[in-house]
């Protein structure tokens, strides 16, 4: 072996034994540390508890809708020309029966005027004919007159009267036309919409919309209820609703409970009239809240109630985990669906018992808990 390879190897043999002293000092001092303190029971689990509730929070019952009108139209002429004049604005306040806006209608106030003098005319040969009838019907008493003059003076009398009746539905019918070129108020409310001016030819078929209009006093709200709150709410209910987000508040009586669950969201609409002196916050349209936790309220509507997620349910039978003494207890109930996501506890529990807030969590009878909230 050469001087350098002797060398050589002496320093790997070196460097060994330093890093063997370095291990084994280390492995000294990890064992000289004390071991951990073994735990001499079972770990208890941290577990939120609750108490049951003797009445329901207004928020479960919350549902939310929408203000909305009565009574609103979109208006367009009955008739096809040229606007001739406007008489309201967007915001301006309107009557029923009150013209809104004018057709150009020279041609059909002509038309008028000539069955107006056809009607007159047809009423004096009406009146000349009676008159006839009358004479001739009393000369044929007297036996002046033969039965055939008497008979052609009362067929000329209806003749004579049934000309007159159709001169008068000529004029009506041409007074119908002269209405048809005014688009009028159908009831009170107010401009909400005018999409044309003086000049633009709107059409009757199909009719070009001119106007909308919107009766801000005769208020209703609709609602989509959930199915299990429903049965609570009777025609005639009364209850307060919420605009959101001003907070006004308003009152409301039920009007229509509708008599279809809609299968998509489980939801049945009802309709409820706001009742009172409207609030100007009241504008159709506007998101508003429903509590419906007072109304129909009966003795049946107290009790104690949970959570459904505290409750192992199937039907009326379940079972809750009640804490005592640090401990899970597994109690048998009776139980009947009151809300979406509570029920009420017909039997099987009091009330100052604490329950775990979770039943599905994984414990078994008799496992050590602490309440952490």
């Amino acid at each position: 072996m050469t001087g350098r390879s002797r060398t050589t190897v002496i320093r790997r043999m070196w460097m060994a034994a330093a890093v063997a002293a370095v291990v084994t000092t280390g492995c000294g001092k990890a064992s000289n540390k004390p071991a951990l303190p073994e735990q001499t029971g079972p770990a208890a689990l941290g577990v939120r508890a609750i108490t049951p509730a003797t009445e329901l929070s207004a928020d479960v019952t919350r549902v939310t809708g929408q203000i909305r009108s009565k009574n609103e139209a979109v208006l367009g002429p009955q008739a096809t020309g040229t606007i001739s004049r406007m008489n309201v604005r967007v915001g301006d306040k309107v009557k029923k029966g009150q013209v809104l806006a004018a057709l150009d209608a020279s041609n059909v106030a002509i038309s008028v005027e000539q069955a107006r003098a056809v009607k007159q005319a047809a009423d004096a040969a009406l009146e000349l004919a009676t008159s006839s009838l009358e004479r001739t019907r009393k000369v044929a008493e007297s036996g002046g007159v033969a039965a055939a003059g008497l008979d052609q003076a009362v067929i000329g009398q209806k003749q004579a009267a049934a000309q007159a009746a159709q001169a008068a539905a000529g004029l009506r019918l041409a007074e119908e036309m002269l209405r048809d070129h005014s688009i009028i108020a159908p009831f009170d409310g107010v401009i909400t919409a005018r999409t044309k001016n003086v000049g633009d030819s709107v059409a009757m078929t199909p009719s070009t919309p001119v106007f909308s209009i919107v009766d801000t006093t005769g208020l209703e709200v609709r609602a989509q209820v959930p199915e299990s709150v429903v049965d609570k709410v009777r025609v005639g209910s009364k209850t307060q609703g919420t605009v959101s987000p001003s907070g006004a508040r308003f009152d409301v009586q039920v009007a229509v409970v509708g008599a279809v669950v809609d299968a998509s969201n489980r939801t049945v609409e009802v309709l409820a009239d706001v009742v009172g002196e409207p609030s100007p916050a009241l504008r159709p349209g506007a998101l508003v809240e429903l509590d419906f936790s007072t109304v129909n309220q009966a003795d049946d509507d107290k009790g104690l109630f949970l959570p459904t997620q505290a409750v192992s349910a199937r039907g009326q039978e379940g079972f809750v985990w009640v804490v005592q003494d640090g401990t899970v207890r597994k109690r048998d109930v009776r139980v009947e669906r009151v809300l979406p996501g509570y029920v009420r506890i017909l039997q099987g529990l009091g009330a100052d018992e604490r329950v775990l807030a979770d039943s599905s969590l994984d414990v078994k009878e008799g496992t050590a808990v602490r309440v952490v909230q």
